[in-house]
Parts: C-alpha cells; structure tokens; sequence
C-alpha cells in the first residue's frame, strides 16, 4: 500500500532540517518521485529553513514594544472568534514556519527590502489558496469598503485595460509596521500579489528592489506616503512591467 501525502508529512519535516542531503529514507524518496506536491512542499520547508538559519543573528532580538503591547491587549481582552477557513494542503511543520518566520520578522522589514520580500513571498503564497475561483472585485468598491473599516485608504490600482486581469482578493496582512493591504490579482491565468503599506519606507524615487525566493519573483518600491510590493511567479520581465503599470496607474 503505497503512503499518502498526510502519511508522509512528517518525513517531510526531518529532511527539510536538512538542506544539503539527498533522501535518503526509501518511502520518502518513493513517494517524492511520483508526487511533485509533496516535492514542491519540501522545497519550500528547506527554503523557510535556510532563511531562518541565514537570519538567526537578526532574530534573537526582543520582539518590537508594539507587537508585545497588541499581543497583551489581546490576552486581556479574552478569546478571538476567527472565521472557520478551508484547510489548506500543508504540512503542519510549514506552516508553523511560516506563523514563526511573520512574527520573526516583525520589527525588521522595514530595515530590509529582502527581508521584507521573503515575508511577503510566504504570504502570497498562503493567501494564493484561500481564493475562489471564479472571483472578481471591483477596484473602486475596494478601497470604499477598506476605508471605512480601516482608518486609511490604500492606493488599489485597476490592471491595464490591455491586459487580460483582475482584482480577485483583497486581505489585511501583518507586517512590521502593523497590518497592510494585500491585495490578489489574476493576471494571464496566474495569480499576482500587490502589497500596499500606510507608510514609506524607502524614498520615493530610489530604483525599485528587486528579489526572488521560492519561485517567487517580487519587486518593492514606495510611492508618496505608501509602499509597495509586487510578488508572484510569473517571468521576471513581465512582472517589471505589471509593476511600471501599477505604478503608472496609482
């Protein structure tokens, strides 16, 4: 009987600790050979692995007064009601990481635009799973809604006209400043992430950064009293000009 993906998870968890060795274990390498899921899950646990070790000497540090002041006020204020949210097809040992690698980071993205792209690579690709197909948001009704709930408005740029796209999904996401606007556009079949945060941290006018990590391609830059990040897997030159017109179009 041939082991599911659920049975090997946990095998999954030992070989990511180890980024440099083949597998070696027999049903681990059996199962990998024929489930590209589960290849594409232990890439991303020895990525998150490898950014963790790259970044201990930055996250042994006292977590932010900000952070600590919210996470107390919670605490007194009793249990939180969250929503019941589809599973998502990840092993448990990831998606620790990814909780532990947000609340690590915290307090650093803005000293770091890589630090900050890594961050918001994972979270593209935990809230890419939460969309349903078939979705479709209108840009204007976007940021009315966000207005009104939240006490600043983000810049929600529409796709260009030219391009076959839409807004699919809009999220509030924590970031080390505090939450920012994360918002899901499927362009030519792929699923694009644009990040808006309510505040600058790089100059407006610097050449954008640009990073890659799991797979993922991202460009960061700031404009006026807003910054901003576009992450997702599409080839690096298209994702350049998603990103001009983004910009042309705030």
């Amino acid at each position: 009987m041939k082991d599911s993906c659920h049975d090997i998870a946990p095998l999954l968890a030992e070989l990511a600790e180890h980024t440099d060795s083949p597998v070696a274990d027999p049903r681990a390498a059996s199962h990998l050979a024929e489930c590209s899921s589960c290849q594409r899950s232990l890439l991303l646990q020895r990525e998150m692995h490898g950014l963790l070790r790259a970044r201990a000497d930055s996250l042994c540090g006292r977590a932010p007064d900000s952070l600590r002041e919210r996470l107390m006020a919670q605490r007194a204020a009793g249990p939180v009601r969250t929503s019941r949210w589809a599973p998502l097809r990840m092993p448990v040992a990831a998606t620790v990481l990814l909780a532990f690698l947000g609340v690590m980071t915290y307090g650093l993205t803005s000293a770091s635009s890589t630090v900050l792209a890594a961050q918001l690579a994972l979270d593209h690709l935990k809230c890419a799973r939460l969309i349903s197909p078939g979705t479709t948001i209108n840009p204007v009704q976007a940021v009315r809604e966000w207005a009104q709930q939240y006490d600043w408005s983000p810049r929600i740029p529409a796709p260009a006209p030219a391009r076959k796209a839409s807004l699919v999904g809009v999220r509030r996401c924590l970031y080390g400043h505090g939450h920012l606007a994360h918002l899901l556009y499927d362009v030519d079949g792929h699923t694009v992430s644009l990040f808006v945060m309510p505040r600058s941290d790089y100059p407006a006018g610097i050449a954008p950064a640009r990073h890659d990590f799991l797979g993922q391609h991202a460009e960061v830059w700031a404009s006026g009293d807003q910054s901003f990040a576009i992450v997702g897997d599409v080839a690096p030159a298209t994702l350049a000009t998603l990103a001009a017109e983004f910009r042309a179009a705030e």
